[in-house]
């Protein structure tokens, strides 16, 4: 026995009813129906609906996919590797416009916690200020000093101009933050090839606003420091135009 044809029925919702409703008015426009006086629209309506009227399709919001629990059946060791190879790039070069984190620390909050320490840890790191913006690299400061040990290596290499507005920020960071970028002291770029020059002035100027920012620390207020900062400038700009 055959089946039964279902029949069709006017749409239940009021959406519906309203795009019928759309559909048979382009109709009419577009010549394709003409209306008899005698017809009301709901019977009209009813016609078309039973002609299989469509709705046209809109834009959907995309499956969500399940998350891959793969990585998360291994043992803590064999993750730990997968990451190690992941994430250790040996040397790295750091500036004020990047390079940032590697795109697998955004993963998951599960995968940065596993996967962050060791990038940190396993990496060496070439820090390259430009005209003293230390302040710029504060961040990255903050996220290395909370996640690699004292034994981790990172280099900092200052380069190009002298700026006085830059290394207040610098030392305003070093008055304030626990986590501020400070280079060592000790280790500073030579002034000329020759040997008679072997340090730069312009960093001796840094390394002593970096004393006196670390000496003032928690103490008082940077407000008191900016003052004292801005004592040394007068007699700095007297000395060389490079800090006006």
């Amino acid at each position: 026995m055959a089946r039964r044809k279902t029949p069709e029925t006017r749409p239940a919702r009021r959406s519906g009813r309203i795009e019928a409703a759309k559909v048979v008015q382009q109709a009419v426009l577009d010549g394709q129906v003409f209306i008899d006086p005698d017809v009301s629209a709901r019977t009209l309506t009813d016609s078309v609906c039973q002609n299989r009227v469509k709705k046209p399709k809109r834009f959907r919001r995309p499956q969500q996919r399940k998350g891959c629990r793969l990585l998360n059946k291994l043992p803590g060791e064999i993750r730990n590797m997968i990451w190690h190879y992941a994430v250790g790039q040996g040397t790295i070069t750091v500036t004020s416009s990047g390079p940032g984190e590697p795109a697998l620390l955004k993963t998951s909050k599960q995968i940065r916690r596993e996967t962050q320490s060791i990038y940190y840890r396993a990496n060496e790191f070439l820090v390259e200020i430009i005209d003293y913006d230390g302040a710029a690299l504060t961040p990255f400061a903050r996220q290395r000093n909370h996640n690699s040990d004292p034994k981790s290596s990172c280099k900092i290499l200052m380069l190009g101009d002298p700026s006085w507005s830059n290394l207040m920020r610098w030392c305003k960071d070093i008055s304030q933050t626990w986590c501020a970028l400070v280079p060592v002291l000790e280790q500073k770029r030579a002034r000329c090839s020759c040997g008679r020059h072997p340090d730069d002035p312009d960093d001796d100027v840094a390394e002593g606003m970096f004393r006196i920012a670390m000496e003032l620390k928690w103490k008082v207020g940077w407000a008191t420091v900016e003052k004292v900062l801005e004592g040394a400038h007068q007699a700095l700009i007297a000395r060389s135009d490079d800090w006006a």
